[in-house]
């Protein structure tokens, strides 16, 4: 069982900051998730959200950052202070993630519309064979079409798919779900309540150790999941799953 800092430990460290990652790298996590856009300059960003509103001092749309004006900006830690960081560039992001020997979990985002990033998947892939970081690097989304995209251009890449409740409904539950991209990923991540809920169902079609549940953040709920002892523990305080699995 591994245990994933969620968008570079956002409950310890701003999320998806450079601060976040090197604090998680030092730790020595299994696997750091991460999330980027693709700015209209052309430029791939790190960054949860479409819209810069909700972690940063910005407002709009991540594509219109140019790499002038995502500097002067600055980041919110989990308290709302702000940290002296703006929002990172993908490789400098790799600069610092690089250093470690943690799994890279890249989730490639949509744009403020939902709509995927022409282009993106090349470029990642790309970036990241260019380091040499291609056997450390999982590509992920939510969006099936994206993740068969990372399948056909970029075979070399280990994949994941996420889903909740209201995907997993709409794609007609979680068994036609898990059925579909049967044999598209190697790993599938699943919000812990929706878990929960089909725990059965999962059980009786995936292997456990290629399940990863997200995002576990209380103790009791923690707890819960290590006896279940599925391959990755997502957290925004990964610091605590460790303490716990210890105990």
């Amino acid at each position: 069982m591994k245990i994933m800092a969620h968008r570079g430990a956002r409950n310890l460290w701003a999320e998806n900051s450079l601060l976040g990652f090197r604090e998680t790298v030092a730790l020595g996590f299994d696997a750091i998730e991460f999330d980027l856009h693709l700015t209209d300059a052309g430029e791939l960003v790190v960054i949860h959200d479409a819209t810069l509103d909700r972690t940063t001092t910005g407002t709009g749309p991540v594509r219109a950052l140019t790499p002038d004006s995502r500097r002067v900006l600055r980041l919110k830690g989990p308290d709302g202070a702000l940290i002296d960081e703006g929002v990172p560039s993908f490789d400098e992001a790799l600069d610092v993630l690089a250093t470690g020997t943690a799994d890279l979990y890249v989730e490639l985002k949509a744009d403020e519309a939902g709509r995927p990033y022409p282009g993106m998947v090349a470029r990642v892939a790309g970036i990241l064979r260019a380091r040499g970081l291609e056997d450390r690097s999982v590509l992920h989304s939510f969006d099936i079409a994206v993740v068969e995209e990372v399948r056909d251009l970029a075979p070399d890449f280990r994949r994941l798919i996420s889903v909740n409740r209201e995907w997993a409904d709409r794609q007609g539950g979680i068994a036609t779900f898990l059925r579909h991209v049967d044999g598209l990923v190697d790993v599938v991540g699943v919000h812990h309540e929706l878990f929960e809920a089909e725990l059965d169902t999962i059980r009786s079609l995936r292997p456990m150790e290629v399940m990863s549940v997200w995002t576990i953040n209380d103790p009791d709920t923690i707890r819960r999941w290590i006896a279940r002892d599925p391959g990755f523990l997502v957290s925004d305080d990964p610091v605590l799953v460790r303490t716990l699995m210890a105990g």
